[in-house]
């Protein structure tokens, strides 16, 4: 039996933790969807229970989003990860091919464009 694909959506605004997990879980893939307030809670939340794509704001308060792909990916170098901004995704692009992040996503994300991009970010991912 294959293991359930598992995600992080990391941001300071409960809305969109909200609208995401409502869509990531309309995509009816059996995806475990797991929220978190900001950085330093996302990364206990992953070191107790691994994730196979992170998916998050960048600037929080404590931990943003770059410290916390940069933790993450010492804990899973294979971790998939998206990015979220409303400050513009060129203003990080040399971090973004740093640390190996599938994609950053200008905000507001339209509710298709993160349907497509998960898809296509989860598409590979192997559970042995």
């Amino acid at each position: 039996m294959r293991a359930k694909v598992k995600i992080l959506v990391v941001d300071d605004d409960e809305r969109i933790r909200f609208v995401m997990r409502s869509v990531l879980k309309r995509l009816e893939n059996g995806y475990t969807i797991t929220t978190a307030r900001d950085g330093r809670e996302a990364l206990k939340k992953a070191q107790v229970n691994s994730c196979d794509l992170l998916i998050t704001d960048l600037r929080m308060a404590d931990m943003g989003g770059i410290e916390l792909t940069q933790r993450l990916k010492e804990l899973n170098p294979d971790l998939r990860v998206l990015w979220m901004t409303a400050f513009g995704c060129h203003t990080v692009r040399e971090q973004a091919v740093t640390l190996d992040v599938y994609r950053c996503l200008d905000k507001p994300v339209e509710i298709d464009e993160i349907r497509k991009v998960v898809l296509e970010a989860l598409e590979n991912v192997n559970h042995d």
